[in-house]
């Protein structure tokens, strides 16, 4: 198991940053003294459990977030519980890439001839007991501006970089980095636009502004820096109404601002969980207080549990994820999200009325850029195919 980090790698810390570390919650007694409710049994089974798995919360999330009541369904969503100890497959969502991708870096994952996706860091503020990345070796600590370079240096010399048009940059928590690592990314993105027909944007994955909307709201250093990145879009991860708080609305606001000419698109995307968030009146109520402040806020990627990571008894079926997206697709346009089911492959989109087939214990699903998927009818999906082996669909790429 990796060392614990109470604070993220290769931040700078200084008379204005120094104050923006999130006050940490890391071990089960001090969260009892918040949460008094926790009974006995349940919280020397959270000990034992972070004895295998890291447990780390922000003194925000307990205080503003959670309820003291043992029937809280997100206790389940950020404390360390007995299952999380049962066997998994190993997590192979990374493991899958073109052949012809852009870079070739340990933080660098390309499914897509159009998209790539950088690790930044494998920290966050928080930790969801559910994130399939615990049950991997993840590459350690935070990007580095040698990693940014060698990054950029491929990217400038690579044959493959003509498609591609969208960089997201995830983790980990990309805006729990030292902001002047943003900063030089920034300085190396804007370098290699200016020689290309097509820019190349940035898109910021981030749940930050949910454990600890603080460091955003109170770092000017962070703020300059999201500001010269100049994202086209933020993808806000929200798993239920109560995450939406006062401090995250201000985030959001402030996102926005940093645009400059070009005001970033704000997006929220979430994994569904059963006893969690499986109700649509439950989502239904999340949009609405993300839709509540001065900005608006499109729902994203409604997201099928990912078979590795997700708890035995938060899994839902597929039909059951249609079900939900079902029940969401009546209201207008802007409020209903796309539900994508993630595979090694890539990213697989179904409709609210899409016929579901059982072909013999799959179905047939078809990537973003139409990869063929098996995709199991039971509780466990383990493909035998590789993406590398598969032909890739040629697409006519626009001009």
């Amino acid at each position: 198991m990796k060392q614990l980090r109470d604070t993220p790698p290769n931040v700078e810390v200084n008379s204005e940053d120094s104050s923006k570390q999130p006050d940490l919650i890391t071990h089960i007694s001090e969260l009892r003294r918040l949460l008094p409710a926790l009974p006995p049994e349940r919280t020397r089974t959270m000990e034992v459990v972070s004895e295998r798995y890291q447990f780390r919360l922000p003194r925000f999330y307990v205080e503003h977030i959670l309820e003291n009541d043992p029937n809280d369904p997100l206790w389940d969503l950020v404390l360390p519980g007995e299952q999380e100890l049962v066997a998994t497959d190993d997590e192979r969502w990374d493991a899958f890439q073109l052949q012809t991708k852009a870079v070739d870096h340990p933080r660098w994952i390309q499914k897509y001839r159009y998209e790539a996706l950088i690790r930044t860091t494998d920290y966050c503020s928080g930790l969801c007991r559910y994130c399939y990345l615990k049950h991997r070796e993840v590459t350690a600590g935070s990007i580095s501006h040698r990693d940014i370079d060698a990054m950029f240096d491929q990217l400038t010399q690579s044959p493959h970089s003509a498609m591609l048009r969208e960089l997201i940059l995830s983790g980990g928590d990309p805006l729990a980095i030292s902001a002047s690592l943003l900063e030089h990314f920034a300085d190396r993105l804007t370098h290699l636009n200016q020689s290309r027909t097509h820019a190349i944007t940035v898109s910021i994955h981030t749940r930050e502004p949910v454990w600890y909307p603080q460091r955003l709201l109170s770092s000017n250093s962070l703020q300059a820096a999201v500001a010269k990145l100049s994202p086209s879009s933020h993808i806000l991860h929200v798993v239920h109404p109560r995450e939406v708080t006062r401090e995250l609305l201000s985030c959001i606001e402030l996102l926005h601002e940093l645009g400059s000419s070009r005001k970033p698109i704000i997006m929220t995307q979430h994994p569904l969980f059963r006893g969690i968030n499986d109700d649509p009146a439950v989502i239904t109520e999340m949009y609405s207080r993300l839709d509540s402040g001065r900005i608006p806020v499109k729902p994203y990627y409604l997201i099928h549990p990912f078979p590795d990571g997700t708890l035995a008894r938060h899994r839902l079926k597929l039909p059951e994820s249609q079900m939900i997206l079902r029940a969401l697709a009546s209201a207008p346009g802007t409020r209903v999200p796309l539900l994508t089911v993630p595979t090694p492959m890539g990213k697989c989109v179904i409709g609210p009325y899409e016929i579901l087939q059982d072909r013999g214990g799959y179905y047939l699903l078809h990537t973003k850029d139409g990869i063929p998927v098996h995709y199991s009818t039971g509780d466990h999906y383990n493909p035998s195919e590789a993406r590398a082996n598969i032909p890739v669909v040629q697409l006519p790429i626009y001009n």
